[in-house]
């Protein structure tokens, strides 16, 4: 029994929910239908566990109202339970009784993710017996057995080129058959990445891991078709060349499967291209015809087979204007493209390139871009003898040392100088001024001087008339007691 539990799939009950909640209601109605209801139920699980062989869906687990029973010698199983988008996690009632919820699962050694739409349970050595789900399940929810999750990619082909285009081919199943749950593309996904080898003989040494793509099982993009376990996709390879080592990932919230190749060499591309760029147009001249440029794509490896080689792409003109071009003619020669001389400025090229390797294979590729750059043209000078005297005359003119102008300026400065001094000497002589009555500062100083002399003059007399009136009324106060000579 235990392998095959292994063995088993995924196995989604027919009976809606309302079938289940009719039931229900007829047992608690009518209590005699209560054995009925076991040996139906009894009848169901026995017949769906002889049903399981045949089913062509491997790895499954029968739901019957949300329980399921786990055989015993099972070592690790995980559940996938869909519920309404928002609603709580579940909570698993275990064959004892007991119940394991989202916080207490990590205290009972579970691993438990909760999403917003399903609950992803990793249960080691589960005990065996009848389990049941609780929780809003959606009436299509199922269990699955994760437990024997296997990727398996296509390998490489050896002789990748950089700017190729691969394709890759990617099966993720569960008990050797793919894993088509519904809504499952929330779950997983496909990493795609390259790590280098660090081979000091390549040009990628030390360049680490190079991200290349992300896929999901979803039916768009270069998808086939949604939810059917296998991953197509196509991806560019725009590294470095070199040695690398192709790896994919594919992880969800509790595992991680990893398929990692044998290390490629990825060479440069096989088609070079050679620029033979000409002129650009003289302006002024529109009868002048320019000359095409020329692009020459050879093929440089060996291993390509260069008659089966076609290019197509598009040419970017100066002016911004863009023209498509195929080059599908077959042969062994060089592939050789005229571009129109537009004119000086940059030109970019963008190539494709589809071919056939000597062994087979077919490729396609985008080759590096290709840019080249017109100069704007140089027109030489004209020659002196060919031109006629008068503009030779012009010629030397400019050429000639620059005669200085005239001193306008000083000329007029000097005239207005010798007019003012003019007016003010006739002003001067008809007026019979003196020459000291310009000294106007003097006169000034002269008129102050008297007025202190006088009063400088003023003050001893004064002092003196004080002194002699002092004098005076002290002699009137002496009697005079001489007698006369009489």
């Amino acid at each position: 029994m235990a392998k095959l539990i292994t063995a088993l799939g995924l196995w989604l009950c027919s009976l809606p929910l309302s079938a289940w909640q009719a039931t229900s209601l007829d047992t608690a109605a009518n209590p005699a239908a209560e054995v009925t209801e076991a040996v139906d139920e009894k009848t169901l699980h026995e017949s769906g566990f002889t049903l399981l062989s045949d089913l062509p869906t491997k790895n499954q687990i029968s739901l019957f109202d949300n329980r399921f029973r786990i055989d015993d010698k099972v070592d690790e199983i995980t559940l996938l339970l869909f519920r309404r988008r928002g609603s709580a996690s579940v909570v698993l009632v275990k064959p004892d009784g007991s119940k394991i919820h989202f916080n207490t699962a990590e205290a009972q050694q579970v691993r438990w993710h909760d999403a917003s739409s399903y609950d992803l349970i990793q249960i080691k050595n589960p005990m065996p017996g009848p389990w049941q789900a609780i929780g809003r399940l959606l009436p299509e929810s199922r269990i699955m057995l994760l437990s024997d999750i296997k990727l398996n990619v296509e390998p490489l082909p050896a002789n990748l080129m950089v700017g190729e285009t691969v394709k890759i081919t990617a099966r993720l199943t569960n008990g050797d058959q793919p894993i088509t749950a519904k809504d499952f593309n929330e779950v997983l996904a496909l990493e795609v990445i390259f790590v280098s080898t660090n081979n000091a003989d390549y040009d990628n040494f030390g360049r680490g891991v190079v991200q290349v793509a992300h896929f999901r099982d979803d039916g768009k993009g270069y998808d086939e078709r949604a939810r059917d376990g296998i991953f197509t996709g196509e991806f560019q390879l725009k590294f470095v060349a070199g040695e690398w080592t192709p790896k994919y990932i594919v992880r969800t919230p509790l595992y991680t499967r990893e398929v990692e190749q044998a290390p490629v060499v990825l060479k440069p591309a096989p088609i070079v291209a050679d620029i033979a760029a000409a002129a650009a147009p003289v302006e002024g001249k529109p009868q002048q015809q320019a000359i095409p440029h020329q692009v020459l794509f050879r093929v440089t490896d060996d291993s390509v087979n260069a008659a089966s080689v076609l290019l197509q792409g598009r040419v970017r003109y100066p002016s911004g204007e863009i023209e498509h071009f195929a080059l599908n003619e077959p042969g062994n020669t060089p592939r050789e493209l005229k571009l129109h001389n537009r004119g000086h400025g940059s030109y970019i090229l963008e190539v494709a390139a589809f071919g056939e390797m000597k062994d087979g294979r077919e490729f396609m590729l985008n080759l590096p871009e290709v840019s080249f750059v017109v100069n704007r043209p140089v027109q030489e000078a004209p020659v002196l003898a060919d031109l006629p005297q008068k503009v030779k005359d012009e010629i030397a003119a400019e050429q000639a040392e620059p005669v200085p102008e005239f001193p306008w300026g000083l000329v007029i400065g000097a005239n207005l100088f010798i007019l003012f001094g003019g007016g003010f000497a006739i002003w001067f002589v008809m007026t019979d001024k003196k020459l000291a009555d310009l000294l106007f500062w003097r006169k000034k100083e002269a008129k102050a001087a008297p007025v202190a002399t006088t009063v400088e003059k003023n003050k001893p007399a004064t002092d003196k008339n004080s002194s002699n009136a002092q004098k005076n009324n002290d002699m009137d106060d002496i009697l005079d007691l001489t007698l006369p000579d009489d």
